[in-house]
């Protein structure tokens, strides 16, 4: 399987992770004290195991893409994660998207494209 096609795998599973997460703290709440009942209650919440096993299958996808190619071509495809997780947190979670997160998500991916042709 081609490099780039590994990354990409690897970038929706953390993308979806950490939409999951998002989930799973909406239902949890704001976290007011770290003890064992507040930590028990957060790990064990659906979304946040389901964040938990995309971001592990993420790691695996990571670990194929890094053993094809160098480290430096690869680490610059987590900057699509941003991208992604906008869009996500648009779609999923109802957050609001204004023009300079826009922007600065532009900015972002021109950089990767900058990065990735080097």
């Amino acid at each position: 399987m081609n490099a780039i096609v590994i990354i990409i795998i690897g970038i929706i599973f953390s993308a979806f992770g950490q939409v999951s997460w998002k989930l799973g703290m909406n239902q949890a709440g704001q976290l007011a004290a770290l003890n064992f009942t507040t930590l028990s209650t957060v790990l064990l919440n659906p979304y946040v195991l389901l964040g938990f096993v995309m971001y592990g299958l993420s790691t695996i996808f990571w670990l194929i893409a890094l053993s094809k190619k160098d480290l430096s071509f690869v680490y610059p495809f987590i900057s699509l994660t941003y991208l992604l997780v906008l869009v996500l947190s648009s779609l999923v979670l109802k957050e609001s998207i204004g023009l300079n997160k826009l922007a600065g998500t532009l900015a972002i991916v021109i950089g990767l494209v900058i990065i990735s042709r080097a």
